[in-house]
């Protein structure tokens, strides 16, 4: 009896054919051998391949291995073996073909057909170490040289100058005119020379934008100022520009001294007191300066007017002594006296300067030339204001005498010293000033420029004010 599924038999099996799976005879692989050669130079793992081809990485594996057993058909292990393949630069139809050959397969000779090529993956670029090394020694050398490059061309190059209102025909200026102002431009950073009358060239900096000023102290008649930039580093200079400048005289009138100021500006605000004040002057032999105060600005949000105490004005050039309390020895606070003018002579080209250091308030600042006969010009006045900095408390006596204890960044300034009706003294802190008083209603305070009343008005009962930079509140004791 004929069985209705009579069992297939085996497929007849050219010599020398494997199944899939088995290996050489020298026991490898020579197409997983080839897959695996090019992944390892290329320098990857089969986790990231497997990220890149989508491939699972078992069958990677068993591709590298030769375990064509482990692979789940010939469809997709060729799908896989072509794709990896191309993955890693390799032919596909010729890996492929060894594929096929190591499982016993003859190999029809395929006729070559022109036509487009087939499209492959582009090979990703892999960044080592070395690579990351060799960049930043590149952009290294790329700095290096563009610093010597841009230093050859700025010590080749030359200045620019620019002046305005420079040219053939002079500019006229109507009688009485006492000052010019010359504007212009150059290259950022150079030096100006400003030549006139004879004089020794006056020096102005050209800013980061290009452009500098200069003021000029002009009488009736002609001046000739000779302009140039140059560079001090490496002594390159511009080619001379020349303006002339004509003050209208209609009669003639004797040549007086005068002065101007060059800084501070009008209304500037001085963060530390420090203050430079310099100036052009003429005819003259010596300025003197007189700092004025003009009383505390008003704090902000205060409505109060402020007190008007004297601080003093030192110039360096005229030291005072700093006054102590007879108590205790050390630097305390004093009626101070007003300020003193400061006389100075004049530099060969007429300039003049000074260094202050001005309390926090107002200031208006005057200077006076005098020329070798005596001769005084007509004043020049600036207005500056000095910024608060630390703690600066005015303590005041109203309606009675008082006896005062202060203290001053842990040190004693005042022990229980009696002061009478109308006394004010100034008193300036780092930190904090501490006051203590038995006459509370008869002890005033203000605090940069705005008063807080007396002592007793800040709430407490133990007649103790401590101020610091929040301001005045009333404490158990200092």
């Amino acid at each position: 009896m004929t069985s209705t599924n009579p069992t297939r038999r085996p497929a007849r099996r050219s010599p020398g054919y494997r199944s899939r799976g088995e290996l050489s005879r020298d026991g490898r692989s020579e197409v997983g051998e080839r897959l695996r050669d090019a992944r390892e130079v290329r320098g990857v793992d089969l986790h990231r391949v497997e990220r890149d081809t989508k491939i699972r990485s078992k069958y990677l594996a068993a591709l590298e291995a030769g375990e064509f057993a482990d692979l789940p058909g010939d469809v997709y292990t060729r799908g896989f073996l072509r794709n990896y393949a191309t993955y890693l630069g390799l032919d596909p139809d010729e890996i492929e073909d060894e594929w096929r050959q190591e499982g016993g397969e003859v190999i029809p000779v395929k006729p070559v057909i022109a036509g487009p090529k087939p499209l492959t993956m582009r090979r990703k670029v892999t960044f080592q170490g070395s690579h990351v090394v060799i960049g930043i020694v590149a952009i290294i050398v790329l700095v290096v040289a563009s610093y010597f490059g841009y230093q050859l061309t700025r010590y080749l190059s030359y200045p620019t100058l620019g002046v305005v209102s420079a040219g053939a025909s002079p500019v006229t200026l109507p009688a009485g005119t006492t000052s010019y102002v010359l504007r212009g431009t150059a290259t950022p950073n150079t030096t100006v020379l400003i030549a006139y009358d004879g004089h020794e060239p006056i020096t102005v900096i050209a800013n980061a934008e290009g452009t500098w000023t200069y003021q000029a102290v002009v009488t009736g008649g002609r001046h000739q100022f000779d302009i140039t930039a140059k560079n001090l580093d490496t002594g390159h200079g511009s080619n001379t520009v020349r303006l002339i400048v004509v003050v209208v005289n209609p009669t003639p009138t004797p040549v007086v001294p005068a002065v101007a100021f060059v800084t501070p500006l009008d209304g500037a605000s001085v963060a530390t007191g420090k203050v430079s004040v310099t100036g052009t002057s003429t005819l003259v032999a010596s300025v003197t300066l007189t700092p004025t105060y003009l009383g505390m600005p008003l704090a902000p949000g205060s409505t109060l007017p402020p007190p008007t105490p004297s601080p003093l004005a030192q110039s360096t050039q005229t030291p005072k002594p700093t006054p102590t309390n007879a108590a205790s020895g050390s630097p305390g606070p004093t009626t101070t006296p007003p300020p003193q003018p400061v006389t100075a002579p004049t530099a060969a080209d007429g300039s003049f300067n000074f260094a202050l250091q001005l309390k926090p308030g107002l200031w208006r600042l005057t200077v006076v030339g005098v020329d070798s006969k005596g001769v005084k010009t007509t004043p020049a006045s600036r207005e500056v204001s000095v910024q608060y900095t630390g703690v600066n408390v005015i303590i005041q006596v109203k309606g009675g005498d008082a006896t005062i204890y202060v203290i001053r960044d842990g040190v004693v300034d005042f022990r229980y010293q009696p002061e009478p009706d109308g006394w004010s003294t100034p008193v300036v802190g780092k930190n904090y000033i501490c006051i203590a008083t038995n006459q509370g209603d008869n002890v005033y305070i203000t605090f940069n420029g705005k008063s807080y009343g007396a002592v007793s008005s800040l709430g407490g009962t133990r007649l103790h004010a401590y101020i610091d930079s929040k301001g005045p509140r009333d404490v158990a004791n200092c």
